[in-house]
């Protein structure tokens, strides 16, 4: 992804899918977040900070429904329009964020790609702490991060953007009641977390 771009004015729903379909690192984060996440045919599972519903519309096939949660009201239109174009009808996008995810019926699993990492960007690891919980509080099975965070020690990035560590993101997970059952790291800056709701 162009992040110089995606801060600049005008960056449309349509640039960010050019640039993801261009992005290798993404690309290979959004495969193995798909490949990995534990779903089941019945499931119902959570995009938080779906955008343009690029990982929705992956995850689709597998589950019965995915639900599309995300900010900002043009990209949720323009991910409408996609569904409607592409005849995608088990999936549906909404209004909603970490700290408030806005569905009201049983989660099993939440996806939340190339997003979280904003809250650490914006508050620091207790706005990172607020939007897990928030998620967590959906009670889901498994939860699947699938983004921007350090695997080893922290890179240089500019102005532009702060990310958390990787531990920093596992500890959160396992405060709020997840256990890491699978890490997958693309680069030293983007990777993929899966956990499970820890029972007993």
């Amino acid at each position: 992804m162009s992040e110089s771009g995606e801060r600049s004015h005008g960056y449309t729903p349509r640039d960010y899918d050019e640039d993801s379909a261009a992005d290798e690192a993404y690309q290979t984060c959004v495969s193995y977040a798909v490949e990995h996440t534990p779903i089941r045919r019945e499931d119902t599972v959570v995009d938080v900070g779906t955008g343009t519903g690029i990982v929705a519309f992956e995850l689709a096939p597998n589950c019965e429904r995915v639900l599309g949660r995300d900010v900002n009201d043009e990209w949720l239109r323009y991910a409408r329009q996609k569904a409607t174009e592409r005849g995608v009808e088990n999936v549906s996008f909404g209004h909603g964020s970490f700290r408030e995810p806005n569905v009201d019926e049983a989660v099993d699993v939440v996806v939340a790609s190339y997003a979280l990492y904003m809250a650490y960007d914006e508050g620091g690891e207790e706005e990172l702490r607020a939007a897990i919980e928030g998620i967590s509080s959906l009670n889901p099975r498994h939860l699947v991060v699938a983004d921007k965070m350090f695997f080893g020690p922290a890179e240089p990035r500019g102005d532009y953007e702060r990310l958390p560590q990787m531990g920093t993101v596992a500890n959160l997970l396992a405060d709020a009641g997840f256990t890491l059952t699978d890490v997958e790291i693309v680069s030293g800056s983007v990777g993929v977390l899966v956990a499970s709701r820890t029972t007993g």
